[in-house]
């Protein structure tokens, strides 16, 4: 070893080489075959009860999506490096995604704090608790751009814009991975799902996936970009198919695209059975064919599946160029082991009292801050900030509920949460409160109830929304609002004529427009984990100042979906100020054409001004343009403002998107206080997929722009381009 006590590439080279000349076929391929703890992940249409310690012991073993107890994992490890022949340790992988036991707010709600750098604080705090409870590797973070809510998996993802998913993208795993991701505190991390995968038509989980080479390149495919330069260790392929090839066997995407041209080196791995639903798609003959298929694409470690395990060696003897793909792979494998210090300390994250290392006051403090700057308000009449001494009525299903750690939460519990109850309690002393409904029925003495409460209060507080388990994986919705009883609770506290502030929990945009009316002021609170009502109370009470911002697309109407602000143009646009008459027009007839709140919208307690706009006449050499302007905060209240800068092509070779994120900053601004704000574009900033499949700026004009959101712009300035 180098003197520093870590492994130089060289070394780690040299060693998995050795190492490979010493395997036999099976122990090859068992390094290529990742499977579950019997009992907790006893599903999957591929799932064999096989004897763990037999396999572990045999070498037929690489990988395991690993226990809660360290005590199960340190007994497996003990049988892979005391046990087996080559003493090849084990990886344990794990789904912690937005917290480990301390929870953080769902993904998406992470992503629309447009602040990398407590997204990337999160991330470090996730993978210390999940490095400290035996997890090597987190399947995270998880980068499938999506366009349709109905999709119950949007509440993983980071929004619509490739733009805002790839800054997030590098903040989650430098986070999770630290400079070092063998250092006992981080975690090797894996960008999900390549490719395309929230894209699936109708928003129906697992369906068909079908777009152009140029919106993949486009759109889909950055966020994985930014991962892999970011250095992930791993990658998942996605269930989907895409140009008709299941993603487990797609070589173009997994060897051409993935590894040639992004220059991953690192481990691919199937999703849970993924390899063998080959056969649902028809793609493959049998068990042999997928794994003769999976592996030419590069395809690595096969989750749950056996087809490599049992097919491999025999495949192996009729083609000689299968022995080579399989040492491919396997050193791949081994390496990432290496990396993650495996081989030098395989017990060394497998600590026996790792739950002292949950919850800690630190990791409370980031989650709070990470959920303040994860609600966003959509409306407000001046009804919020609340003050104390106001008798609320707090009523809803989400009013004590401790359901609020969202899907795929880790091992974070809902007992830990902190209901909105909790929270307010804390700040409110004259705080009352009735459920009024469940979340999907009503009765009278539920109303009757609430109605007596509310009559008591100066303002009523609604806390209502979906289930956690709502979205989600396999939780595809096809109606998207909130439901009839929480409508006609809503409607029955209106009768009151009180002011009325509602609270949103969901994992996925939801259809508000029947709830506007009744309203005064909406909170969207997604699902925010541990620190909910504590996060809560600060932002109602004026304490934190809301900041977060949309990233996705609410729609008005759920007729419109999918609807994303990045759209493209249509020959006959709808121009309602020159041509107000125009019946030939891409529209609706019974409803607008915008949504009700556009991606990058959300509101705060202080009032912003711009003015002083200049984007610098000179093209700096290779390095483009500055953008400056001034931001006031004309209000008594501190507050953070999301500037946003967008570009849009006024011709082009393929059409381009109406606007175009590509700078973003968020801004703390005192009351009263002036700020100077400046972005660098470069000439990438403008390229684009044109005709043919290069990406290139192209000879054109520009607009430059700087807006509140995607829908409405401030300043507005053309600039030339010349073909780079």
């Amino acid at each position: 070893m180098s003197q520093d006590n870590k492994r130089t590439k060289k070394e780690i080279h040299d060693q998995v080489n050795l190492l490979i000349s010493k395997m036999t076929i099976e122990e090859k391929v068992g390094q290529l075959y990742q499977t579950a703890i019997m009992g907790e992940f006893d599903y999957g249409p591929a799932f064999e009860k096989n004897n763990l310690s037999v396999l572990i012991k045999e070498g037929r073993l690489g990988s395991m999506v690993g226990p809660y107890d360290n005590k199960v994992s340190e007994k497996l490890q003990k049988i892979a490096v005391e046990q087996s022949r080559l003493g090849i340790p084990l990886m344990f992988c794990n789904d912690i995604i937005h917290g480990c036991r301390t929870g953080f707010p769902v993904n998406l709600a992470m992503s629309g704090s447009f602040n990398p750098e407590l997204v990337k604080e999160s991330a470090e705090v996730i993978a210390f608790e999940a490095s400290h409870s035996g997890t090597h590797v987190t399947f995270a973070p998880m980068l499938d751009i999506v366009r349709d809510p109905r999709w119950g998996r949007v509440v993983e993802s980071p929004g619509e814009d490739p733009y805002l998913a790839s800054v997030m993208a590098k903040s989650w795993v430098e986070g999770f991975q630290g400079s070092d991701c063998s250092d006992g505190n981080h975690v090797g991390s894996c960008a999900k799902h390549f490719v395309a995968y929230g894209a699936a038509e109708a928003g129906r989980e697992y369906n068909t996936v079908d777009m152009s080479e140029r919106m993949l390149r486009q759109i889909y495919l950055k966020p994985f970009h930014q991962a892999v330069q970011s250095g992930a260790k791993m990658v998942m392929s996605a269930f989907n198919v895409y140009d008709g090839i299941p993603i487990t066997s797609n070589k173009f995407l997994l060897k051409n695209v993935l590894r040639d041209e992004m220059g991953f080196k690192g481990v691919t791995v199937s999703d849970y059975t993924s390899t063998e639903e080959l056969l649902n798609h028809k793609t493959a003959r049998d068990k042999k064919d997928v794994a003769f298929k999976c592996l030419d694409a590069t395809m690595d470690i096969e989750l749950i599946a056996t087809s490599y395990s049992k097919y491999l060696p025999e495949l192996s003897k009729e083609y000689p160029s299968i022995q080579k793909s399989i040492d491919e792979a396997v050193y791949r494998v081994l390496t990432l082991k290496y990396e993650l210090g495996l081989f030098d300390r395989p017990y060394s994250n497998i600590h026996p009292d790792f739950e002292k290392y949950f919850l800690l006051p630190n990791h409370l403090e980031v989650a709070k801050k990470m959920a303040i700057e994860s609600i966003v308000m959509l409306e407000n009449n001046g009804v919020l900030p609340i003050e104390k001494t106001k008798n609320i009525a707090l009523i809803g299903p989400f009013s004590t509920t401790n359901r609020l750690v969202g899907p795929w939460g880790g091992k974070a519990r809902n007992e830990d949460c902190i209901s909105v109850y909790d929270g307010l309690s804390k700040l409110y002393p004259n705080l009352l409160n009735a459920e009024g409904s469940t979340l999907k029925t009503i009765d009278e003495n539920m109303i009757n109830e609430a109605m007596i409460v509310a009559s008591k209060s100066d303002v009523i507080l609604l806390a209502l929304g979906e289930d956690q388990y709502e979205s989600g994986e396999a939780n595809s919705k096809s109606f998207i609002g909130i439901s009839d009883a929480q409508i006609e609770l809503v409607k029955k506290l209106h009768e009151l004529n009180k002011p009325m502030v509602a609270v949103i929990f969901s994992g996925r945009p939801l259809i508000l427009t029947p709830l506007i009316p009744y309203v005064d002021a909406l909170l969207y609170a997604w699902f925010l984990g541990t620190e909910t009502g504590n996060a809560l109370a600060d932002i109602i009470s004026g304490k934190e100042n809301p900041s977060a911002r949309l990233a996705m697309t609410f729609p008005y109407s759920q007729g419109q979906i999918p609807i994303y602000y990045n759209h493209m143009r249509t020959g006959r646009p709808l121009d309602d100020i020159n041509h107000p008459k125009n019946h030939y027009t891409s529209r609706y007839i019974d409803i607008k054409n915008q949504p009700l709140y556009p991606f990058g919208y959300g509101l705060s307690y202080s009032q912003f001004t711009y003015d002083h706009f200049n984007v610098s006449q000179d093209i700096l050499e290779d390095q483009g343009f500055e953008v400056s302007f001034e931001i006031t905060n004309q209000s008594d209240q501190d507050g953070a403002e999301v500037v946003q800068l967008y570009i849009e092509a006024l011709y082009f070779s393929v059409t381009r998107p109406v606007n175009e994120l590509k700078k973003f900053k968020k801004i703390w601004i005192r009351a009263h206080e002036t700020e100077h704000v400046s972005f660098n574009l470069n000439f990438d900033d403008f390229r684009y997929y044109g005709y043919p499949m290069v990406n290139t700026t192209e000879s054109a004009e520009y607009y430059i722009k700087i807006g509140l959101h995607a829908e409405k712009m401030i300043f507005t300035k053309k600039i030339q381009i010349n073909e780079r």
